[in-house]
């Protein structure tokens, strides 16, 4: 499954519609994109939009919910590896600028006001999460003039109307199994198998 595209595209829907709601348009206000070609040339499909821009991956090492086995279907218990969280740092950009300026101000201000009133998503609010992923969580995050300052070269535009996000914690889970457990009480004499 390819889980980090699958999970900015749920978030990028679910903002899209909300801007769609407040000022219907035939475009989408938010797409998921990166801004230039690779020779820096600002994609033409990205202006007047608020640009969804995965801008880095971190391991979160906080975390420490392991459990090495899991139940199976029958009266074992299945060894697994650990899952791997990681956070995802999201910058939503306003592709406003000239006369549309202001207009870009706006769209970053819902976007902050959306994140505001919906810092969390599971699947009571987001139904078609991935398996697996029991809560998204956004948080905003601080960037100084100079960290802005080297994202904005990177990323290869000049700054405009923009806010950065952290989403925690998302959970990368594999199916291999390891090895097979008797449940207690079950037959002593079964040995741990790799499968």
């Amino acid at each position: 499954m390819d889980l980090i595209r699958t999970v900015l595209e749920l978030i990028r829907q679910r903002v899209n519609q909300a801007f769609s709601n407040l000022d219907a348009r035939v475009e989408d206000w938010v797409i998921l994109s990166n801004l230039t070609d690779q020779d820096r040339q600002l994609f033409a499909a990205t202006k007047d939009k608020v640009v969804m821009v995965l801008t880095n991956i971190k391991h979160e090492t906080v975390v420490s919910t392991y459990s090495p086995t899991v139940r199976t279907k029958t009266s074992s218990y299945a060894v697994v590896p650990p899952p791997l969280y990681i956070d995802l740092f999201i910058l939503f950009y306003a592709n406003f600028y000239d006369d549309n300026y202001r207009q870009g101000l706006a769209m970053i201000s819902r976007t902050i006001s959306y994140f505001q009133q919906n810092p969390w998503f599971d699947a009571s609010t987001m139904p078609d999460l991935p398996p697996g992923v029991g809560k998204l969580t956004l948080e905003i995050t601080n960037l100084d003039l100079l960290e802005l300052n080297y994202l904005m070269g990177m990323l290869g535009v000049s700054y405009l109307p923009s806010v950065f996000y952290k989403l925690r914690m998302l959970p990368f889970t594999g199916e291999r199994i390891e090895g097979v457990t008797p449940a207690v009480g079950g037959d002593s004499t079964q040995a741990s198998a790799p499968v």
